[in-house]
C-alpha cells in the first residue's frame, strides 16, 4: 500500500529523477579524502550507487531536509532547484552510507526543495 501511495504521489508530481553529475560533485566529495583518495576513486565508487527513497528516520548527517527552512540556503541554489522542480526533472542528491551511517555529499538544497514541494525525497546512495 505504501508503494502505491508513493507511485501516485510521484505521478501527480510528474517527477523524473536524473543521475547526479559525478564530475561536478567531485568538489563536494573531495571533502572526504579518507573515503575518496582521488577523483578517479570517487568516480569509480559513485557510479555503483543506486537511487533510493530517503527519509528522516535514516538520520542523514549534513542535511536540512528534516527541518526544511529555505532562509539559510543560497539564493542561487534555490533558483536552480526551483527550475528543476518546475521542469519535473530533478538531479539526485548524493548520500553515502559508511559504517551504517548516512551522510549527504551534495544536494541539500534539492532535498529541502523536494520536502517543501511534497516530492518524494530520493537520492543516489553509495554504500562504502
Amino acid at each position: 500500500m505504501i508503494k502505491l501511495k508513493q507511485l501516485i504521489k510521484e505521478s501527480l508530481n510528474k517527477v523524473v529523477y536524473t543521475k547526479p553529475n559525478f564530475e561536478f560533485e567531485w568538489e563536494e566529495a573531495n571533502r572526504y579524502p579518507n573515503l575518496f583518495s582521488s577523483k578517479e576513486d570517487w568516480l569509480e565508487k559513485a557510479k555503483v550507487g543506486k537511487m533510493m527513497t530517503i527519509d528522516c528516520d535514516m538520520n542523514i548527517n549534513n542535511t536540512d531536509m528534516c527541518q526544511p527552512d529555505v532562509d539559510d540556503l543560497e539564493p542561487v541554489k534555490l533558483k536552480r532547484v526551483k527550475k528543476m522542480i518546475d521542469s519535473g526533472r530533478i538531479e539526485l542528491p548524493i548520500v553515502i552510507k559508511h559504517k551504517e551511517q548516512y551522510e549527504l555529499i551534495g544536494g541539500n538544497t534539492r532535498l529541502v526543495g523536494m520536502v517543501n514541494n511534497n516530492i518524494t525525497t530520493k537520492a543516489w546512495v553509495i554504500e562504502l
